[in-house]
């Protein structure tokens, strides 16, 4: 396997614009989902796995999202840039789940934490099925022993 960053958490920087605001200048409570998005979009990205490559070379990429959690602790105002750290903390036969905050890009503040839990599928049936080896050696070493 090729020589792939292992630093985790995963750190991507995302940009508020005045757009992603609602009436109160407070950054929309589902732009916190979709800066989740893209941040785990680019961590999968950076381990090697291309959404625009073909089935046959990534077959991983036939996933959907089973389920999101998420947690509103402090409002974003304005326009700004944020930091969404991503860290795997799962992964089964045919889910993965990984773990996101939504941080201030300078100075403490914690706006959200939440989690994904992605499951491939079969693309013919739409079945869960097993990640490839591939998948596992990417991302399995990432996971941390859980604590007792």
């Amino acid at each position: 396997m090729q020589n792939l960053p292992t630093q985790i958490p995963y750190r991507s920087v995302q940009r508020v614009y005045f757009d992603d605001l609602d009436a109160l200048n407070i950054l929309h409570n589902l732009k916190f989902v979709l800066f989740m998005e893209r941040a785990r979009g680019a961590f999968i990205n950076s381990r090697g796995f291309r959404w625009e490559d073909d089935l046959s070379i990534n077959p991983d990429k036939f996933h959907v999202v089973a389920a999101h959690e998420i947690r509103y602790l402090q409002p974003v105002r304005g326009e700004t840039e944020l930091v969404v750290e991503i860290t795997p903390i799962h992964l089964g036969t045919s889910s993965f789940i990984v773990e996101a905050h939504v941080k201030a890009l300078h100075g403490p503040t914690l706006h959200a934490t939440g989690t994904t839990r992605l499951v491939r599928l079969d693309p013919e049936t739409n079945a869960p099925c097993p990640w490839s080896d591939r998948f596992r050696a990417a991302f399995g070493p990432l996971i941390a022993p859980r604590k007792p």
